[in-house]
């Protein structure tokens, strides 16, 4: 793989064109559009690597720059009708900072274990070093930026309407080049970037193509515009149910046909009538149990609880290359989740440690599709409950404060902050037959959060006012003797 100078040139300018974004726009939006358009447009798989600091590519550069734009004070100011711009900032909850904590400690743990190096045949792995701990906690950190950005920014229905607007805008630009590349054929980074990100069987499907424009893989940008499709099912029910809407929904629809992708249009599928027709209450209800299903579902699939050949046997007579492609999914999941349990607390760490090799060849002997047997093979137990807990953990405490979010919010605001639970809900089932954890996943689940904080808030204050008004009461001439 081999990038022309523009593809370094675009990471290094980004934070300039950050800059550019938040001159412009207002500060909420002009974050919102720095993360996105960094992860739009910026070179995929391709990244800096410099000496000391770790290497740095489209979701690292995209993270930092706008974190550094905020922390500088930029972004336009204007006068916001948010009702709650003058609450109290939102307060993490502990469980989230042990999570947090849980998740930098687990690297330093990784290292540790793993200082031996792996010798099989031919095949050399060399040991993990104490730099690494460095290299992997800032990475760790970066990763979080989105989270902590829509914790702190995006926490009140005002500002998620923002970001469920730029999510449908961001889709319908994206709609663009995704059309060009089903009709030519995907060849836009190859034109623009010097080279082609992944392997080009990976594109072509049921006899065309699949968009992949600027993004690690096909299924990306499947995901990204099944999120649009969502908040554009929100906003038309919350606001706007008029003809342009439904326009641009039947619109989205076609484009995620066009993108081939089963996952992401099943997903789109089953989530439609939820957002169109559920309560908010029904829409929380079954994202907490997708939640806690996919966070077990390592343990489901260790004790042969899922039933794959049932699922072979549904899609082979009507899809078998789907069938087949499922089966070698399955098959290295099962591999990978035995070589995961040779060292089961810390994992295996990277240089590829957490795969079997053949010491013959040295050819891996499986390939890592689901974020959940990467992060589990390479970080462990302690890993794996730290991430994916900190990826359910905002949906189950938005549940649990959930006669809270009822009593405050009206409709509309229920609507939007439940389907963005739903959003979460469904990225976390992608990431079970695959790794489509990026910086729109932790911003979703960081906004999440704030609002399930401000609960907590809301809560206290009102414990607070109760209290004043008892006292207020008891002074008065007369009651306090009766009492």
């Amino acid at each position: 793989m081999h990038a022309n100078p523009l593809a370094t040139m675009m990471l290094l300018s980004w934070p300039l064109f950050a800059a550019l974004i938040f001159m412009r726009m207002e500060r909420v939006n002009a974050a919102i559009w720095s993360l996105l358009l960094g992860y739009m447009f910026l070179p995929p798989s391709f990244a800096i690597d410099l000496p000391v600091v770790p290497a740095m590519g489209k979701y690292e550069i995209a993270s930092l720059s706008t974190a550094v734009m905020l922390w500088l004070g930029l972004g336009r100011k204007v006068v916001e009708r948010d009702p709650m711009a003058h609450d109290a900032r939102p307060v993490m909850p502990f469980s989230t900072k042990f999570l947090v904590f849980l998740l930098l400690i687990s690297a330093v743990f990784t290292v540790l274990n793993n200082s031996d190096a792996l010798v099989s045949g031919i095949s050399y792995r060399p040991g993990m070093q104490i730099s690494d701990v460095v290299a992997n906690a800032m990475l760790q950190l970066i990763e979080l930026i989105p989270f902590f950005i829509g914790f702190s920014l995006l926490s009140t229905p005002h500002q998620t309407r923002k970001l469920l607007v730029a999510l449908m805008i961001a889709v319908l630009i994206y709609s663009m080049p995704m059309l060009l590349e089903v009709r030519l054929s995907p060849q836009l980074n190859t034109w623009i970037y010097g080279y082609f990100q992944h392997e080009f069987a990976q594109v072509m499907r049921y006899g065309g193509f699949r968009p992949i424009v600027f993004m690690t893989h096909p299924i990306w940008v499947a995901s990204f515009a099944t999120m649009g499709f969502i908040a554009t099912l929100c906003l038309t029910r919350a606001f706007q149910t008029n003809a342009r809407m439904m326009l641009v929904i039947c619109y989205l629809i076609i484009l995620l046909i066009l993108c081939k992708t089963m996952t992401a249009i099943l997903m789109a599928a089953l989530a439609m009538p939820l957002v169109l027709m559920a309560s908010p209450r029904a829409i929380l209800s079954i994202s907490v149990v997708v939640a806690i299903g996919v966070f077990v579902y390592p343990v489901l699939r260790l004790l042969d609880f899922v039933p794959t050949e049932g699922i072979l046997g549904f899609i082979d007579p009507s899809q078998p290359e789907r069938a087949a492609s499922l089966k070698v999914r399955f098959d290295n999941e099962f591999i990978l989740l035995t070589r995961a349990l040779e060292r089961p607390f810390f994992g295996w760490g990277s240089w590829g440690r957490n795969f079997p090799v053949d010491p013959v060849s040295g050819r891996y002997g499986a390939i890592a599709d689901g974020a959940w047997v990467i992060t589990l093979g390479s970080r462990g137990i302690l890993g794996y409950v730290a991430q994916f807990g900190l990826l359910i953990s905002p949906i189950i405490i938005m549940w649990q404060r959930s006669f809270a979010l009822f009593r405050r919010f009206d409709k509309s605001d229920l609507l939007m902050i439940a389907t963005l639970t739903l959003m979460l809900a469904v990225n976390l089932i992608e990431l079970i037959p695959n790794a489509t954890l990026t910086p729109l996943t932790w911003l979703l689940n960081g906004t999440i959060l704030g609002h399930a904080a401000r609960l907590q808030y809301s809560r206290a204050l009102r414990r607070r006012w109760q209290r004043e008004d008892s006292d207020a009461l008891a002074k008065k001439e007369g009651l306090r003797p009766a009492l």
